[in-house]
């Protein structure tokens, strides 16, 4: 199903320009905020990677009621952090003024919530700008997330292809065992095992099933589509080696201290905060948040070189199976391999190769974490 976009008051040229049914999720973000071409790629019933920000941008409802949000907060003039105290004051007021001694239980009901909203007006440290970071971090996390679930779809297939060659193997394994039960070469026993070894495996190969199709619902919903759709994925890229080579935890912890959207939050917080005691604890938390972002980038540094090391042994496993392959083919043709033999043969080397586009996959989640968090999603400890 093609996904429509928000054109503001342009809704019925949409409808006459595009065809295909109409989607339920209107874009973020008005007409004229991208080029034809920007918006024919996000129209299209393909979901690619390079195009998760700006799908998760203009579709993600989560983001979409974030934005109404700062639009109605700019609309009521909650800017600063003293236009937010005024809000709060002035819900303590009108509380206050509910109290008229008819009802004791209510009065002091109103007595509470007046007091609370005047606590929460001496402790402030809200304003337009700590709501928008907020909402920017949720998006990038959003983001990060869809990147996450697109990684796992196709590690998941890859996992599912080679189940399924598992399974065409203990199919032909149970032949093979009745064959020899029959010559007397296998007992009832040994027909039961094989035969416990094909339902073992098919389930995994139903529950690997479901779990891809929940993920796809996942994504579809995320990014704009009914559950129900069937928008074409796209693969992932392939890793950027040249980037691994560039990183560098030490300058890039800088940048990632530059970014981080909660440190950014606390500083801002901690200029708009007003009580000592306040101050004081953002303080701690600035000074704890700056640490374990730099930790957070030294640990994730360290897992891109732990994927690539796996992916390299994964590829070294796969060249060494290959030339086994080549081996069986070699007996295979001339008679001195079974075919059950050179089944299994075949299974060892689809395992190999879907072992290396896996573990390619995990070196390539592993750089988008650590590009995320050099770019604002360092974990801060909490």
């Amino acid at each position: 199903m093609r996904k429509w976009k928000q054109i503001g008051a342009f809704t019925l040229a949409a409808v006459m320009t595009f065809s295909g049914p109409a989607s339920t999720v209107w874009a973020g973000s008005p007409e004229f905020s991208r080029t034809a071409e920007e918006w024919a790629k996000l129209r299209d019933n393909t979901m690619e990677y390079g195009e998760l920000k700006d799908l998760i941008h203009e579709y993600n409802v989560k983001v979409q009621k974030n934005q109404l949000d700062i639009s109605d907060k700019k609309k009521d003039d909650r800017v600063t952090s003293d236009e937010y105290a005024r809000y709060y004051r002035d819900a303590a007021d009108s509380a206050r003024s509910s109290i008229d001694g008819d009802n004791a239980l209510t009065d002091a009901q109103n007595a509470v919530n007046a007091r609370k909203a005047d606590e929460q007006a001496d402790k402030n440290v809200e304003d337009l700008t700590v709501d928008q970071l907020t909402y920017d971090q949720e998006e990038a996390t959003l983001v990060a997330s869809a990147q996450t679930s697109m990684i796992n779809y196709f590690q998941q297939n890859y996992e599912l292809e080679t189940l399924k060659d598992n399974l065409e193997l203990l199919q032909a394994v149970y032949q093979s065992v009745l064959v020899k039960q029959s010559a007397g070469m296998a007992t009832q026993t040994d027909v039961l095992d094989a035969l416990q070894n094909i339902q073992n495996t098919q389930t995994s190969v139903d529950k690997t099933t479901a779990a891809i199709e929940q993920t796809r619902q996942k994504l579809c919903i995320m990014l704009g589509w009914k559950y129900n759709d069937t928008p074409e994925i796209k693969d992932i890229p392939q890793v950027d080696m040249a980037q691994i080579d560039t990183m560098n935890p030490d300058s890039d912890t800088e940048t990632a201290l530059n970014n981080n959207f909660t440190l950014k939050i606390n500083k801002r917080k901690l200029g708009n905060a007003t009580a000592d005691i306040t101050k004081d604890t953002l303080k701690r938390s600035i000074s704890s948040n700056e640490q374990n972002i730099g930790t957070d980038v030294v640990k994730s540094y360290q897992e891109v070189l732990q994927a690539k090391a796996a992916y390299e042994q994964a590829v070294t496993e796969f060249n060494l199976e290959s030339k086994n392959m080549e081996a069986a083919e070699r007996k295979a043709q001339v008679g001195t391999m079974s075919g059950i033999d050179y089944r299994k043969q075949k299974n060892a080397l689809v395992t190999k190769t879907n072992g290396v586009k896996t573990a390619e996959l995990a070196l390539f989640q592993a750089v988008q974490t650590y590009t995320n968090a050099v770019n604002g999603l360092a974990s801060t400890g909490g």
